[in-house]
């Protein structure tokens, strides 16, 4: 998202996290680069990290210093505006690279199942890249989310990604519903009319013939 692009009449405004974490426990220490990792702050130098200012990052840093703070760290949040050094556009290259790595992940990823589509396009397996393909939509509408200034990598994930779940909407389509989901389906519908009245046994004995068939 482009929310915090700044035009070049306009100054960007960054908010700097400068901390220092104690060197134990270990698993904190993975713990907190893994929060700044999600927050999508970039490190301009080894303890100090930076998000575009704005509110919604403002309070992102706010809790991270309260949770570095009561882990046993030291930690402040500033907000800075660069003069000499590091330029405005050097920082938002710096995001737009982190975040065309993570796209780049994504597209490698869709890659590899439209390979394992090519090779095997089994119901089985068409099941098992759709459950891929909704793990990957939320992964990169994660990355979108810190995407703060527009990183190229975006378009061609989103395409591929696209590409492919429409690919596999159109083959579970041709396909149907797989004999397994079928069963199961009527094997709950017996279960509901049960609830409303019906033939307790008879649709205890259907469910159990249904669950021996899928096992």
């Amino acid at each position: 998202m482009n929310m915090n692009e700044a035009s070049p009449q306009q100054e960007q405004r960054w908010l700097l996290l400068i901390h220092q974490l104690p060197a134990k426990p270990a698993y904190f220490r993975v713990k907190i680069w893994r929060r700044l990792q999600g927050l999508g702050a970039i490190a301009v130098k080894s303890t100090v990290y930076a998000l575009p200012a704005n509110s919604e990052t403002q309070e992102d840093f706010e809790w991270l210093l309260k949770e570095i703070i009561e882990g046993g760290g030291e930690a402040m949040v500033c907000e800075a505006r660069l003069i000499d050094g590091l330029s405005d556009a050097q920082v938002r290259a710096l995001f737009d690279a982190a975040r065309d790595e993570d796209y780049a992940v994504i597209a490698k990823e869709c890659r590899v199942l439209a390979a394992m589509l090519e090779t095997d396009s089994s119901p089985e397996k068409q099941i098992e890249v759709r459950v891929q393909l909704g793990r990957l939509r939320k992964r990169l509408t994660d990355i979108e989310r810190i995407d703060f200034f527009g990183a190229d990598g975006r378009e061609p994930a989103e395409g591929l990604l696209r590409g492919l779940e429409l690919r596999a909407t159109k083959e579970q389509a041709m396909i149907g519903p797989s004999p397994h989901s079928i069963l199961l389906s009527l094997g709950w519908r017996a279960q509901r009319r049960t609830s409303k009245g019906g033939s307790g046994l008879r649709a205890k004995m259907f469910m159990s013939i249904v669950l021996l068939v899928l096992g």
